[in-house]
């Protein structure tokens, strides 16, 4: 279950020892009166605003998930050779990042290790793997450098679901999915970038890697 715009708000309010609610309008770059309407609507219309104060902060979007009580630092990436702090064993699971380029192997876990990323027990499933996002072609709903989870039990095509592909003579792309008569229609979040899809008769099941379950971690640096 989502929380409200007023229990995001008291989190960020934890996060960062605030007692006023215009603290975190301010600390947001949003005017207070703009926040007061998104509590009083229960509507966020600055993401872009969210997002940079993830930047600065070196959060995780899911930390509107946390309960207020946790602190910062549980949500941080635990960089290449760190270790787990000693609130992670019961808590998260420690994963490898995986980079996806050039020719992906049927075995994922023979992949490049770009860093190791601390997941939620909640968020994790059997048969997800994280990787990092590379290049634009879905901002602003998944940053250049975010790491993901990519469900690799997840291979049949829901439309509107954002999925992972390995494209023959393409390489590997990230596209929200739309099943359409002629074929599967690719959708970038960016406008930037041009629709594509792919024949039904040129489609083979195996190009599809998983289907991303969520982002887990914003890496803007």
């Amino acid at each position: 279950m989502r929380k409200s715009v007023e229990e995001i708000i008291e989190t960020i309010k934890s996060l960062k020892g605030f007692t006023k609610e215009y603290e975190v309008a301010d600390s947001l770059g949003v005017g207070r009166g703009a926040l007061s309407n998104a509590k009083r609507r229960d509507s966020i219309s600055f993401l872009d605003k969210l997002i940079s104060f993830c930047e600065r902060e070196e959060l995780t979007l899911d930390f509107i998930k946390q309960e207020p009580s946790l602190s910062a630092d549980s949500l941080r990436t635990l960089p290449v050779g760190g270790e787990i702090p000693r609130y992670g064993l019961d808590k998260y699971v420690e994963l490898p990042v995986y980079s996806l380029t050039g020719d992906v192997p049927p075995d994922l876990s023979s992949l490049e290790t770009v860093d190791t990323a601390l997941i939620s027990r909640d968020l994790f499933m059997e048969g997800y793997i994280a990787v990092r996002v590379n290049g634009d072609s879905m901002e602003k709903l998944l940053m250049d450098g975010a790491h993901i989870l990519i469900n690799t039990r997840m291979k049949d095509i829901l439309s509107g679901s954002v999925y992972t592909l390995n494209i023959p003579r393409t390489g590997v792309i990230i596209r929200e999915c739309y099943p359409e008569p002629s074929g599967l229609s690719l959708r970038p979040y960016n406008k930037n970038y041009p629709c594509s899809s792919i024949r039904w008769e040129d489609f083979d099941p195996e190009m599809v890697i998983g289907k991303v379950a969520c982002s887990v971690v914003n890496v803007f640096r």
